[in-house]
């Protein structure tokens, strides 16, 4: 009885400090070093269309400042005329969440005449979220050749409040794989 208490307990508590997103496996050039570089700064980033929520602008500041500070954090420093350019890919699609249902929990089957039954199993919508993929490519300014790439993808938290908390914890984890 007290090792499945145990057990329950280390689950749950390993489930609890999951983190939501999935850190992408990074792609560095070779000869690829951080402190190679001194300066940093960003590519534009452009988004057009019905699709662009009204939020964005605010999400891509919220989104360089955690590149700033962890880039700061390594020793380069934001400059007009960089070494190393940063380019920011984000593709965010809704999804739908639904259930199979089933004879034991959605009703009885409908009575079809001659004593014939029916049932059908059918999708049921539970709930909708979006799901969220960030890409950080680092170029070198003077050749202008990616040197290094890092994401992650995940689902983005409901809430707007989260939402900059979460992206601080992603860039961190996305860019620890750079080597100083």
């Amino acid at each position: 009885m007290k090792t499945s208490i145990l057990f329950i307990i280390l689950v749950s508590t390993f489930f609890s400090c999951a983190p939501s997103h999935k850190i992408l496996k990074p792609d560095k050039e070779d000869n690829f070093r951080l402190s190679d570089y001194t300066t940093y700064g960003f590519f534009d980033v452009e988004a057009k269309g019905d699709t662009t929520p009204a939020t964005f602008d605010k999400n891509i500041t919220l989104i360089k400042d955690a590149i700033s500070k962890n880039l700061e954090a390594k020793g380069l420093n934001q400059a007009q005329d960089p070494t190393l350019k940063v380019n920011i890919a984000i593709s965010v699609k809704q999804e739908i969440q639904t259930r199979q249902t089933n004879f034991l929990n959605d009703g009885r089957p409908l009575y079809m005449g001659q004593r014939r039954y029916s049932w059908k199993s059918k999708e049921v919508e539970t709930g909708r979220y979006k799901e969220g993929t960030l890409l950080i490519d680092l170029v070198d300014a003077s050749s202008n050749k990616m040197v290094w790439k890092g994401g992650a993808e995940g689902i983005l938290p409901g809430k707007e409040e989260k939402f900059a908390e979460e992206i601080n914890k992603v860039v961190t984890d996305i860019l620890a794989s750079t080597q100083m």
